[in-house]
């Protein structure tokens, strides 16, 4: 009986347009090994193991695959990774490469958000306390805007299909006008996976305008991801908060 990694990785690489839903060739392993180690990287991420990354599906091996968003989304998470053990260099060039060779996949946006908040770190030597001062905001973050669009979160298209769980928590202001401002991650599990889509998101919303509300006034969400439900990422106004699951409205 197939396991459930080989299970979800068929329903991921079908998932993706390839032609008859092939699998990849060219695995030492061969095509079942292939597909299933396709899906335990992703499920190894999850868990925090970057060396289980790495050992089951290299970044030569990935390199090799045909330039889909299987290919793309796998070397994405392992810029990931890299960051993660403190190779900025290495990230940065695995970023930028993922642009170049596909500006318009969900892998590429995720990598020119990475980018941005790299230059932030390194240019801005206030950037690390502004966010230590988001995190400590939205554990206790209040407002009394009311939101009238919200846009849903995109998931993450491989981490959906191989049962990634997980959140952000994005701290931000909204202005008198009703637009967002200076969204930022304050936590999310696992690093770095949905940050990207959650900042996009919220950089999307809308709240009542309110032209005598003076400064902008901040406050947090958690935007969580679960695979199983048909529905988008739901969230939650205060971060210790669960949202609905059964809707995908802010709660």
């Amino acid at each position: 009986m197939l396991d459930r990694a080989i299970v979800l990785s068929l329903g991921l690489l079908c998932s993706i347009g390839l032609t008859s839903c092939q699998m990849l060739r060219g695995s030492e392993t061969g095509e079942v090994g292939m597909v299933e180690s396709a899906t335990a990287a992703y499920l190894a991420y999850e868990r925090g193991d970057c060396d289980a990354v790495r050992r089951d599906l290299s970044r030569q091996e990935v390199e090799s695959w045909e330039p889909t968003e299987l290919r793309h989304s796998m070397l994405l998470v392992h810029a990931f990774c890299e960051e993660l053990a403190g190779e900025d260099a290495e990230a940065i060039e695995t970023y930028r490469g993922l642009i170049r060779e596909a500006p318009l996949s969900f892998a590429s946006e995720d990598a020119r958000e990475r980018l941005r908040i790299l230059r932030l770190e390194r240019n801005d030597p206030d950037y690390a306390d502004w966010v230590a001062t988001a995190r400590e905001r939205a554990s206790s973050a209040e407002s009394s805007r009311v939101a009238v669009e919200r846009v849903p979160a995109d998931f993450p298209p491989l981490a959906q299909k191989a049962g990634i769980e997980g959140f952000a928590v994005v701290e931000f202001g909204v202005t008198p006008r009703g637009d967002t401002d200076a969204p930022v991650i304050v936590d999310s599990e696992p690093p770095l996976l949905f940050e990207g889509a959650a900042l996009r998101a919220v950089r999307e919303w809308r709240y009542v305008e309110e032209p005598d509300a003076g400064e902008t006034e901040r406050q947090a969400i958690r935007i969580v991801f679960k695979p199983e439900s048909e529905s988008p990422p739901t969230s939650s106004t205060a971060p210790g908060e669960e949202p609905a699951e059964s809707s995908p409205a802010i709660q």
